[in-house]
């Protein structure tokens, strides 16, 4: 296109020039008018910004744009390098700090211009007048020009010189959906913007400008020539040294994007889900609690495994570690990897509710120590055992007889484990689970049952890690934190520091019968205490524990409900925890071993683990909880008196008319009598009675009363069921101090032999047998109709 001649210009000057003062001056007093009836709309110069989610030193975790995609990171004027704000106004704006909003001047100079060379080649906008087109973006003609300076004088009466600035700063486009300053710091040069140098703020100047054409990546001549440009008229100028433009000049541009970070993804998609919606609206810094040297860590330790746990059947594994000392929650893990589509990676897993096995069973026993209902080293039965239909066995089908509380536990016995649910009870086990943070227990406790300690439940790692934690800090619960917030109080006591003490000592011990090889499995790991799991339905396997400073947690199983026959904590679980451990405590910790603990030693029978009497042979000293926990006298062993020639117990007016002898004799649980004879073992028996003693009672004699074998009952439908039951009663001994009654070799009822027992009728015919402590029984059949 030609240049217009000298002529051409004189005349358009004429027209042109006296038209833009008309204009601006119109503008001028327009704005007052316009100022009452058309406000400004501040709040669009304040448009919602990304999520910027941080682990807990500040190191950048993960973005998430707002609803329009855009990447926008709002900043504070004085979170700007002061050197990008001096170049930016000095290039853009030099009078910035003097004009109202609009410089007659800059436009007048800008339409000459234009003039002389017959294209639009200076705008004469202000930074103002560009952040009124920023908000409201309009086609470049003279009404559009209008409206900006009538927004321009509008925003000048509204705010300051430096909030005009820090907006302009934030609505600035870089190219592509890149807007503001601090995005464009981060993804051109990956830093913050009060950490740019000369040659970077320079380019950031100019950039706006055309973003496209001086895109550093696609056209880095241009670009270049920009910047350089800038730099130079700068230093022409005299306001910068010429040697300082020069350095600056002969740095490279940057070839290519910055990564952006996706670390922790898991966690921080949890973050972002529950953050109030006006902070996921407006943007910003969010700072976590993540770790993310330790989720490094647990990520590698998780990938390092996982192809092996596949060649098993079992897809996927995720881990959470939790810092005991604070509840800060210092990695997640949801899956082995996010991006892992054919295996559901981006399901987080530790939020998904999952049956924990025998994972809770720990808890159980620190109530049942807190209830002072036993110790470690006292007694449980592992026998076989019906509750109302339901009959509970072990993992490994076995029954072991006798077994410690502590044997129980490390073994995870589940017949041991349910039995002392029965005397503990369902209510106070549920409620110390809920007030622990297992929230997802949200049905009744009927609903649930005795199996619930076998994991009848449903739970999630995330909560399970979290209680565990609570074992860590003797008892004491905090709720788990994503974001380090002050907390409202000291937390909530779960168990005492004894209890949790007692289960802690269990728990530690390396000796594992579920996990053979478990010398070599826990060979260079820190002291940790730690508990396995194994779901209903073989889909989950669970491993959880401690050391002083960190609980962790970890599951393994199908993310799509698969069940994988043989599938065991243990085995699957278990090593990805005791990696995760080796990596946390390299240099090795003591477990949490609080001072001023109330555990007192008191001496017990060997045998029976219970309060001695005379006639216990053989005593130990054990930990039990003074002022808790309640030790019976010892049942097992009692003295007798033997007839020295016959080998028969005397009794009463016996023991004055034949020789005898002192003798110890052991009295056993019946249920336990019984299966060792079911076992072909032969469990110790007292000596009879002699026949030539006196009284029927001291004979031994033991006869069901009620109910009859001659009378035969009658079971009506129509009727109640609790209003059709008959009376147990039987003639017992005197020595006789419980009986047991047995249906259909079913346990229906115990008592004292004066107490009002009752049995359900049940239509057919049934065998009910009586047994006392000494072994003495009665039986008999009798038919309901």
């Amino acid at each position: 296109m030609a240049r217009p001649t000298e002529t051409a210009i004189r005349a358009m000057s004429r027209l042109w020039i006296p038209a833009l003062v008309a204009t601006f001056a119109l503008a001028v007093g327009g704005a007052v008018l316009a100022d009452r009836l058309l406000p400004p709309d501040l709040t669009s110069l304040e448009p919602d910004g990304a999520v910027r989610l941080m682990d807990r030193q500040g190191r950048l975790l993960r973005f998430f744009l707002p609803a329009d995609q855009q990447w926008r990171f709002p900043v504070r004027l004085q979170d700007v390098s002061p050197v990008l704000i001096h170049t930016l106004t000095v290039s853009e704006d030099r009078f910035f700090r003097r004009h109202p909003g609009i410089n007659p001047l800059a436009v007048l100079r800008a339409a000459w211009l234009n003039l002389r060379s017959g294209r639009v080649v200076a705008g004469g906008s202000t930074i103002t007048m560009q952040v009124a087109r920023l908000t409201s973006p309009r086609p470049r003609t003279l009404v559009a020009k209008l409206h900006e300076a009538t927004r321009a004088l509008q925003l000048e009466r509204r705010l300051t010189k430096d909030e005009i600035l820090e907006r302009y700063l934030n609505l600035t486009p870089y190219g592509g959906n890149i807007v503001g300053v601090g995005a464009a710091a981060h993804f051109y040069f990956g830093k913050a913007p009060d950490r740019l140098s000369l040659a970077e703020s320079a380019l950031l100047a100019v950039l706006p400008r055309s973003p496209t054409a001086y895109d550093p990546f696609k056209h880095p001549v241009a670009a270049k020539g920009a910047r350089d440009r800038l730099l130079q008229g700068l230093a022409a100028r005299g306001d910068l040294d010429p040697d300082e433009a020069a350095r600056a000049m002969s740095v490279p541009l940057p070839s290519k994007p910055i990564p952006q970070p996706f670390r922790g993804p898991h966690f921080c998609q949890m973050v972002y889900d529950r953050l109030p919606d006006n902070v996921r609206k407006r943007g910003g810094v969010v700072t976590t609690t993540l770790d993310l040297d330790v989720q490094s860590a647990v990520e590698r330790r998780l990938s390092a495994r996982v192809d092996q746990l596949r060649r098993e059947g079992l897809e996927n594994v995720a881990a959470v570690v939790v810092d005991v000392a604070s509840g800060h929650i210092s990695a997640m893990a949801g899956s082995a990897s996010f991006l892992d589509d054919a295996h559901h990676g981006q399901i987080n897993a530790a939020l998904v509710r999952r049956s924990p096995g025998s994972t809770l069973k720990p808890l159980l026993y620190g109530l049942a120590f807190e209830q002072g209902l036993l110790v470690p080293e006292s007694i449980l039965l592992d026998l076989p055992t019906d509750f109302s239909g339901y009959t509970v066995r072990n993992y490994d089908q076995r029954h072991r007889g006798r077994v410690t509380a502590a044997e129980a536990l490390r073994e995870s016995l589940n017949v041991p484990a349910v039995r002392l649910l029965a005397r503990v009870g369902v209510d106070p086990f549920l409620d110390l689970l809920r007030t622990g943070g297992l929230t997802t227990l949200d049905r009744r406790s009927a609903d649930y049952g005795l199996t619930l300690v076998l994991g009848s439940g449903e739970v999630r790692l995330m909560d399970l890690t979290d209680i565990y934690a609570a074992l860590a800090r003797s008892g004491l619960y905090l709720p788990a934190q994503y974001l380090p917030e002050p907390r409202n109080g000291p937390g909530i006591r779960l168990l005492s520091p004894e209890s949790s003490h007692l289960v802690t000592e269990i728990l530690a011990d390396v000796r594992r019968s579920d996990l053979p090889q478990s010398w070599n499995l826990t060979r260079n790991a820190p002291a940790v205490a730690w508990k396995t799991g194994t779901s209903f339905g073989h889909r989950d396997a669970w491993a959880v524990g401690f050391s002083s400073r960190f609980a962790v947690g970890v599951w393994t199983g199908n993310l799509d409900g698969r069940p994988r026959m043989g599938i065991s904590g243990a085995r699957h679980a278990g090593p990805f925890l005791l990696d995760i451990f080796r990596v946390l405590e390299p240099e090795g910790v003591d477990l949490p071993s609080p001072q001023g603990l109330n555990i007192g030693r008191i001496e017990v029978c060997a045998d029976s683990r219970e309060l001695p009497n005379p006639a216990c042979p053989r005593r130990m000293t054990i930990n039990y909880l003074p002022g808790q926990t309640r030790l019976s006298p010892c049942k097992m062993h009692r003295r007798v008196f033997v007839d020295t020639e016959t080998g028969y117990r005397l009794e009463g007016d016996c023991l004055g008319r034949r020789p005898h002898r002192t003798a110890t004799v052991e009295d056993h649980d019946p249920e336990l009598v019984s299966w060792w004879a079911s076992r072909g073992m032969a469990a110790p028996v007292p000596p009879p009675v002699s026949p030539d003693c006196l009284t029927s009672a001291a004979k031994g004699e033991i006869r069901i009363v009620s109910p009859n074998a001659r009378t035969p009952y009658r079971f009506r439908a129509e009727a109640p069921k609790e209003y059709q039951r008959v009376a147990l009663r039987a003639q017992a001994p005197m020595d006789s101090d419980l009986l047991w009654w047995f249906m259909d070799g079913i346990l229906a009822a115990s008592g004292r032999p004066d107490e009002h027992l009752f049995l359900d009728l049940e239509p057919g015919t049934h065998r009910l047998v009586v047994q006392d402590v000494r072994g003495r029984t009665d039986s008999l059949s009798f038919r309901v109709e």
